[in-house]
């Protein structure tokens, strides 16, 4: 066999072997980036409910402890409820604090359950500032 007579084959099979590759490179390319923006989207929802639940700890427990108490009984489940949100976006080491929080405004402890949450509410602070 010579060069003249192969180069014809050689061709064809470079050209098979280009057209079942590069589709297959580019499938794999996409299916990367599509999985990257996947989990980007789920971080970012993440991070918004995270820093939701912070809003609504900081007005709904900030309001009824300002309040001293001297809000409807609603305004005062939906704190115990922002309160207790918590608990699923921060570490072990809020527990204790939050458990105290939960005790002060229960047992209407008001002036112990302000100094805690502004605690509380610092902590939080710099939790967002880190993101």
């Amino acid at each position: 066999m010579t060069w003249e007579s192969l180069a014809p084959w050689i061709g064809i099979c470079f050209t098979l072997a280009l057209s079942i590759l590069v589709p297959l490179f580019t499938q794999i390319a996409n299916n990367s980036h599509q999985r990257k923006m996947q989990c980007e989207k789920f971080e970012y929802e993440e991070k918004q409910k995270k820093t939701k639940a912070f809003e609504t700890f900081l007005s709904d427990v900030g309001g009824a402890i300002t309040a001293r108490g001297y809000v409807e009984k609603d305004a005062l489940m939906q704190a115990g409820g922002a309160l207790h949100q918590l608990y699923i976006y921060v570490s072990s080491e809020w527990y204790d604090d939050l458990d105290k929080l939960t005790e002060y405004i229960t047992n209407f402890q008001w002036g112990e359950a302000r100094a805690l949450n502004q605690k509380i509410s610092r902590m939080i602070s710099e939790e967002l500032n880190k993101h």
